[in-house]
């Protein structure tokens, strides 16, 4: 059976939700690197296939060189696995993403699938923390470009039809969100997604 989108994004949220409260409660390690750790300033994501990043910052850092403008200084980037969040169960966020596509589907339409499924679902839960932690917040391209937003994923036009294929066997909330999506104005994912949030 094909796994329901909502599924999976309240998976996702709750995975994210225990990095929310790790970044909401530094430790003194942490804390002693910045002027002040009372206010979660900036907290940006991305998805590397099945595997959510997340990173966040402060601030200013107490002891830090000047940084070149458009770069933040930042807690450093952290995959959400048990290893570093306890309560986070990666297995279950990667096996409920390969649920989402139906079996058969071939190997690249798969990866693409899953990608555009996890990064709607990162960016769902980060467009509710500048309202529960009142920072700015980030769908960041790759773990090495926290500062390059996230485009928007478009319609692959040399895979349409296994595109289409695999999406009709697909939950049709999901199937209906991609396609508004793919032929989003704007150009960064998640700026499309705040647009389309009812």
């Amino acid at each position: 059976m094909v796994v329901a989108f909502k599924d999976y994004g309240l998976a996702v949220a709750e995975a994210m939700g225990a990095v929310v409260v790790r970044a909401s409660k530094p430790s003194v390690r942490v804390a002693r690197h910045w002027l002040s750790t009372s206010q979660v300033t900036w907290f940006g994501a991305c998805t590397d296939h099945h595997l959510i990043q997340a990173s966040w910052s402060f601030g200013t850092l107490r002891d830090g060189p000047p940084l070149p403008a458009g770069q933040r200084a930042t807690v450093g980037t952290f995959a959400l696995t048990r290893v570093t969040f306890p309560d986070v169960d990666e297995l279950k966020l990667r096996e409920l993403c390969d649920g989402l596509v139906p079996p058969g589907t071939d190997g690249a339409t798969r990866v693409f699938l899953q990608r555009v499924a996890s990064q709607l679902a990162v960016a769902d839960v980060l467009l509710t923390l500048p309202e529960l932690l009142g920072c700015e917040v980030s769908l960041f391209a790759r773990p090495d470009a926290l500062d390059q937003s996230a485009s928007t994923p478009r319609w692959p036009e040399h895979a349409r039809d296994r595109v289409a294929a695999a999406l009709s066997a697909m939950d049709p909330a999901f199937a209906a969100r991609c396609e508004r999506t793919w032929t989003a104005e704007a150009p960064t994912l998640l700026d499309a997604v705040r647009a389309s949030t009812p």
